[in-house]
């Protein structure tokens, strides 16, 4: 082998590593952290909650419910599934729901299903040899979706910071996206299968 078939050899593997490392990021930042055992039967029409302490996040991030409320429309509209916001009161946390609440917003909006969600925004600051360059606004969205009945299907989540790679410090529009889209996906990669 020559010089020259050598380096080509090389910069093949390089290339071949990159790509590898490039396109596992998104998966990287995604979790599932639970999946009941029942096969999945693709909804028609799926609610979705406001983003936990909705006026809190628009404080910290102004707009950050709008871009997760078209964030939310616009993917599963992809996926031919047609969504209403419903607005829970005072919905503070996955902690606060009763399973009963959920059967009752499908049953009176003639709901398949229910997502829930919670948004934490994630300062985390970077430094090159030490010195500070900067801080992002990534975040972290967490998503349980349930059924008609009210049952915990699926529990997913998002972290920008792990699983999206950015040129630059990503602005929180961009991270609410993101996150979204990540936590999202996942349920829809499942319930779509």
């Amino acid at each position: 082998m020559n010089l020259r078939e050598t380096m080509r050899n090389t910069l093949k593997f390089i290339l071949l590593i990159l790509t590898t490392v490039l396109t596992s990021c998104g998966a990287m930042g995604t979790k599932t952290l639970y999946k009941t055992e029942t096969n999945f039967k693709k909804p028609t029409k799926i609610g979705f909650s406001q983003v936990a302490n909705e006026d809190i996040m628009d404080k910290i991030v102004r707009g950050s419910a709008k871009i997760y409320d078209s964030t939310m429309i616009n993917q599963l509209a992809t996926q031919n599934i047609k969504s209403n916001k419903i607005v829970i009161e005072n919905f503070d946390g996955f902690q606060g729901v009763k399973t009963d609440e959920i059967k009752n917003i499908c049953t009176n909006n003639e709901l398949d299903g229910m997502i829930l969600t919670q948004l934490k925004f994630l300062n985390v600051k970077y430094s090159s040899m030490f010195i500070p360059i900067g801080v992002s606004e990534d975040t972290e969205v967490e998503m349980q979706y349930f059924d008609a009945n009210g049952n915990l299907l699926l529990h997913t989540k998002h972290n920008t910071h792990m699983g999206n790679s950015y040129w630059n410090f990503p602005s929180a529009d961009k991270t609410v996206k993101d996150g979204t889209k990540g936590a999202l996906g996942r349920i829809i990669k499942e319930i779509t299968k």
